[in-house]
């Protein structure tokens, strides 16, 4: 399937409300972070944090597949199909696209998305600070490479669409 100018500004709209979801998950984390990040915050703002933490990763996996799904045409499957999109991520498909973050921010954002999985299926578990304490710390940082990653990956899409609207034209 050949995807065109069309498709290609739906899935930049897209991605850029991913992104404005982002930055508000930015300003919720920064006014629930803890005073003194040594000491542990009490249950609710933990869970309040780990829940924004785990929205923080939706959000950008939301974003990976929009983009896996309208170019590369991945299908989840497997038990292993967020490590394999995370991973699909950070690589170059020639002739196709590339990579959509860098593989810095692949790494950091292993953590993250380790800690959602933690957090969908800890039904009856108390979200303990020692475990979510640096990712709260680096979680500025983190949001900041990965949106300084998509909008580089914008800027792409924007030459693609010129592209083929000017190979339209031809």
């Amino acid at each position: 399937m050949v995807v065109d100018a069309r498709q290609l500004r739906v899935l930049k709209a897209e991605i850029q409300s991913d992104l404005r979801a982002i930055r508000r998950l930015d300003e919720a984390v920064a006014e629930a972070v803890p005073t003194d990040p040594e000491k542990e915050p009490p249950k609710v703002v933990r869970s309040g944090l780990a829940l924004y933490l785990h929205h923080f990763y939706e959000a950008v996996e939301h974003i990976f597949l929009r983009v896996a799904r309208a170019l590369d045409h991945f299908q989840p499957a497997g038990e292993a199909w967020h490590r394999d999109l995370l991973e699909a991520a950070a690589l170059e498909i020639e002739g196709i696209r590339p990579p959509i973050i860098s593989e810095t921010t692949r790494v950091e954002l292993e953590r993250y998305r380790s800690f959602r999985h933690i957090v969908r299926h800890a039904y009856e578990r108390e979200f303990l600070w020692k475990s979510m304490k640096d990712l709260v710390a680096d979680y500025p940082e983190v949001s900041r490479l990965v949106r300084a990653d998509v909008e580089t990956f914008l800027a792409v899409l924007d030459r693609m669409i010129r592209q083929l609207e000017s190979d339209d034209e031809a």
